[in-house]
């Protein structure tokens, strides 16, 4: 009985790491609700607009060469300086900070607040569903 469940098992196994596949162009939307990964380099995030449900986790990574943080500000333009909500601290290349998202269902900036950054066109959207 045990060897006629070995294929079974072995499908299912193929079926759940493929179906875990991700793309990483760092293009397009999460899905809500769920955790994610925002990469940080000069001078962008990715993905640069973002969907998470409330109490989804956003793994944030810097990949740039020089320190970058990530901001939630009450926006909705990333462009202009509005109330600070949550992010992370400022840290340097390779490391990385969790983001918890504990905001109600809106639209948010999303930005780094190293001085000048901001300027440079890092900045983004954040929707909370």
């Amino acid at each position: 009985m045990q060897i006629r469940l070995l294929p079974v098992a072995l499908a299912c196994a193929v079926f759940l790491i493929v179906g875990c596949g991700g793309d990483d162009s760092g293009a397009g939307n999460s899905t809500a609700g769920t955790d994610l990964t925002v990469k940080m380099k000069e001078y962008e995030f990715q993905p640069r607009e973002v969907t998470v449900g409330r109490g989804a986790v956003i793994h944030v990574t810097n990949v740039g060469q020089i320190a970058h943080n990530l901001k939630i500000e009450r926006g909705p333009d990333p462009t202009r300086e509005t109330a600070e909500l949550a992010g992370t601290d400022s840290f340097l290349p390779e490391d990385s900070e969790n983001l918890k998202i504990d905001l109600p269902p809106g639209r948010y900036a999303m930005v780094c607040t190293v001085p000048g950054h901001r300027e440079l066109g890092m900045t983004g959207t954040l929707r909370v569903k």
